[in-house]
Order: C-alpha cells, then structure tokens, then sequence
C-alpha cells in the first residue's frame, strides 16, 4: 500500500459521536503506581481525572497568574514515595486551573467555560522537584464552576532531566494524574471577603458534596493545608503526592516519544470546513488518530492501522453524509503502540 492511500477524508470511515471510551474517558488514565499500605505518615495519594481542560505540559514557570486577579497563593508541592517516605527528584510537575470567574485558558466557550479563553494561557504551568523532591508554584485562589468543589488539577511525570524537553507526548503507566482539594472553610471565607470573587459568591458545592472527591479511595490525601499567616493579602499552601515507586520506570516514556512520532498542529487552525492533520513516524507503528470533545467522549476517529516510517497527512472535513462537528473546540489526540510501548500526544482543535 502507498503512503498516499493512507492520505483520507475525515468523511471516509469517521465515527460520527459523541461515544463515550471504554473504561471511561480518555481523561481519567489510570496510573500503574499500585496502591500499597503507606508505612509511616506517607499516603498514596488516589488517582482522578485530569478533567476536559486537560492540555499537555507547555510552559516552564514557577508564577503562572499572568497577572491574573484573585488571591494571591503561594504553593508548595512535595513528591514522596510511599514505600520509604523518601523524597522523589526530578519529577515533573504539571498544574492547572480555573481563574477567579471559573474560566480555564486556551479553550473557548465550551461547557464549564463561559468565556473564550483560546488565545490565553494563564494558571497552566510546570516545575521540577528538587533533590528534596520540593517543587513551588505562584498562582491565585482558584474560582469555581458549578457541580464542582474548588480544586486544582495536577498530573506527575516520573524521571524528568534537569534541562530536558517537554515534547507533550505521554503515557498511562508513567504518569499520574490527580486534583488537590480546598477546605470549605477556606474557599467560604475567600469568596467572601475578595473582590475578583464577588461576582460568583461562595461555591455551593463543596468537599462533602462534591461526588468524585467523596468517591476517591483515600480523599484526605487530596486535600491542601493552609497557612493563613499572611490572610487576606495572600494565602500558602502544601500539598504532599505520594506514589508507590514499584516498576516504575527510570524515564518515562512520554518523554520518550519524540524518538517515535512528532504530531504537528492542524493547519489551518481555527477552521470552518477543513484542515490538515500532519505527522510523522520516526519508528513504525500502529496509530489510532481520533477527535475528542470536551467532554472527553470520542467524536471523531480518523485513523487506526499499522504505518512505517515516514510522513502523513490526514484531511479532516467537519462534514460528510451522516456526519457533522458543531463549532467548539475539541482536541485531535494521536496514539501510537509499538515494541517499546504506548506513546500518546494531544494538540487543540477549534472549529468556527
């Protein structure tokens, strides 16, 4: 077969949706870090949803506000492993959430998001643990939006070089996924008292009524501690991740995946009709191309078959008999499984 009959029309074999994935979405990848009986005062900390604002790691930053308004919070993150309470370096840890009006950057007006944030980029960014496996952040008390408890969301990636790239591509067993949690006590008392909030008030849903935290298997482990010290010029807080070490790899594979495939964004992008999709296989493969809405169900699959080396492009047109993508925006995601493993890469999609 010749590379250009791998060359398709999004309208040509597509599953039109939305369907949901099996085992869930494609947000809720579950880790292989087991869950072993935590010695000492160490909790595993239990694995959620990286939820449908979920974008790979992109930007390299301690204070991620971009001067966005809203109270000032100084975070500090701790990667522990369970099984000795050891520190754990050079971990990447990525963090995002909502802004003061419960809003996420880079995605339009999609459900959640009442405001088009697209060309935006604050409250998203990542940083290395120390050799005390210490890593900090500047950002704002988060906003909220509704059937949600206040939160921040945060994924791990294991084995991260000092000075490496972030190429985006990861992989479900080298990378954990979870949210950290505020007191109810504490997100009552900033709405109240803090100007950026005002418009929203305080948050109806909280930790006891907020079923994904009520659900996971350990929720006191997701919860920050606060120090009120400086309150109400600004808040600190600690949150500890602790992660069984067993199996786990020296380097992940998601930061691996560049030796295997690069995935370019759509061109052009935004589109009203059609745009191309362009990859290349570094080693061959087996690639499924799929569309996902932001609610993290499968709207589209482009592609799924064995490929060598080499360039690809894939016309997707929103539109074909049968078959129609409403405005929004949606992320394109590529997979692929080879000898070495399952590598995986997203980038951001928006049709007007």
């Amino acid at each position: 077969m010749t590379r250009k009959d791998f060359i398709k029309k999004a309208g040509l074999g597509l599953i039109s949706g939305p369907f949901a994935l099996k085992g869930g979405s494609y947000f809720q990848t579950r880790s292989l870090l087991k869950a072993t009986p935590p010695p000492f005062n160490c909790v595993l900390a239990p694995t959620q949803t990286g939820g449908p604002f979920y974008l790979d790691p992109q930007y390299d930053r301690k204070n991620i506000t971009e001067e966005q308004p809203g109270l000032p919070l100084k975070l500090k993150v701790k990667v522990l492993g369970v099984s000795n309470c050891e520190p754990v370096p050079n971990a990447l840890v990525n963090i995002w959430h909502c802004d003061a009006r419960g809003v996420y950057s880079e995605f339009g007006r999609v459900a959640g998001n009442p405001d088009d944030a697209s060309d935006a980029s604050w409250l998203r960014g990542y940083q290395t643990t120390d050799v005390n496996g210490i890593c900090e952040f500047e950002t704002i008390f988060p906003g909220w939006y509704p059937g949600r408890a206040t939160h921040i969301h945060f994924d791990v990636h294991l084995g991260f070089e000092a000075g490496g790239e972030v190429d985006g591509t990861h992989d479900a067993s080298s990378t954990f996924y979870s949210q950290m949690y505020l007191p109810n006590s504490i997100k009552t008392k900033v709405y109240a008292d803090h100007d950026a909030y005002a418009d929203k008030g305080d948050n109806p849903t909280g930790t006891n009524n907020d079923s994904l935290f009520q659900n996971a298997g350990a929720p006191e482990a997701l919860m920050l501690t606060f120090d009120e010290t400086e309150y109400p010029e600004s808040l600190s807080a600690e949150f500890t991740i602790g992660l069984d070490m067993a199996g786990t790899p020296t380097k992940t594979k998601n930061l691996e995946g560049r030796n295997h495939f690069r995935l370019n964004q759509n061109l052009p992008n935004p589109f009203s009709e059609t745009t191309s999709i362009s990859f290349a296989m570094l080693s061959a493969g087996t690639v499924t191309l799929s569309v996902f809405n932001m609610s993290g169900e499968l709207a589209a699959q482009l592609m799924r078959r064995q490929l060598p080396t080499g360039d690809y492009t894939v016309e997707f047109n929103r539109a074909a008999p049968d078959f129609f993508l409403p405005s929004g925006t949606y992320l394109f995601d590529m997979m692929v499984d080879n000898p070495e493993g399952r590598f995986r890469q997203s980038r951001k999609l928006i049709i007007v």
